[in-house]
């Protein structure tokens, strides 16, 4: 949003931009001068801003259970936004909403958002309209789906093969960033080592070895499924769990116990 120029275009259209983010407002306002964001961001950590929304049955938000307790200057009391988008006229009419369906393809929720050309777009069809918007339910991405397995795999990689391990936020007091990309030559050596002990070792014991470790990492890759919030089309979050969320155009407020 801010590097397309579709920030100008709003406020050249008479509107205004901002960030809501499930964080404390002390951490909204650090993201807000590190990212050196030209527009305010918003902390919500106790979903009063979503309320409303969801009240006036305008907007609705799946809600993360993903919490990084092992982060101590991490607090999310109600759960962690998934991503969204909602425009509104001054009148209240809905211009545009969308809301990131967390599922695998998606790394539950971290990746694809809608292109700001396309929301600024579906803004544009909004201010022509005298009618809410409907849920935009397949807008074009800025990221392609990702490949679950392939994702699992770069998590047992960052753990060194021995378990799957979650990629750092890199903060200045965290523990230190890695990257991604890394993973690449750690699963192709690890591919090329269990290729030579079949070359060089009996065969059968390396099949053997090689079904053990299949075995053993099998509740970890389980995990791993479950962890990850995947929601099918249609479908809710499981029952118990922290995670609320509806398919559009339908909204619920949060019960009372959250």
């Amino acid at each position: 949003m801010a590097k397309s120029g579709v920030v100008e275009k709003i406020r050249a259209a008479g509107g205004e931009i901002f960030a809501v983010s499930s964080e404390p407002q002390s951490l909204a306002s650090e993201a807000q001068d590190a990212w050196e964001l030209s527009f305010q961001a918003v902390g919500d950590p106790h979903h009063e801003i979503l309320g409303d929304c969801r009240e006036a049955d305008r907007f609705d938000l799946y809600i993360g259970d993903g919490a990084l307790p092992e982060r101590h200057w991490s607090s999310h009391p109600n759960g962690i936004f998934q991503a969204g988008i909602l425009a509104l006229a001054e009148d209240r009419r809905v211009l545009y909403r969308w809301h990131c369906r967390p599922t695998h393809q998606n790394r539950g929720g971290a990746s694809g958002r809608v292109t700001a050309s396309h929301m600024w777009s579906r803004i544009q069809d909004g201010l022509a309209s005298d009618t809410d918007a409907p849920w935009d339910t397949d807008p074009p991405l800025d990221a392609p789906e990702a490949f679950w397995p392939y994702f699992v795999a770069q998590l047992f990689a960052h753990g060194w093969f021995i378990k799957p391990k979650r990629f750092p936020l890199g903060r200045p007091d965290d523990k230190p960033s890695a990257r991604v990309s890394a993973m690449k030559p750690r699963l192709i050596g690890f591919a090329a080592a269990w290729a030579i002990c079949f070359v060089l070792l009996p065969a059968r014991r390396v099949l053997l070895a090689l079904i053990s470790y299949a075995a053993a990492i099998t509740p970890a890759v389980r995990r791993m499924n479950r962890e990850f919030q995947h929601i099918p089309a249609g479908g809710t979050p499981e029952p118990g769990g922290r995670s609320l969320g509806t398919e559009p155009p339908q909204t619920h407020p949060l019960p009372p116990s959250h």
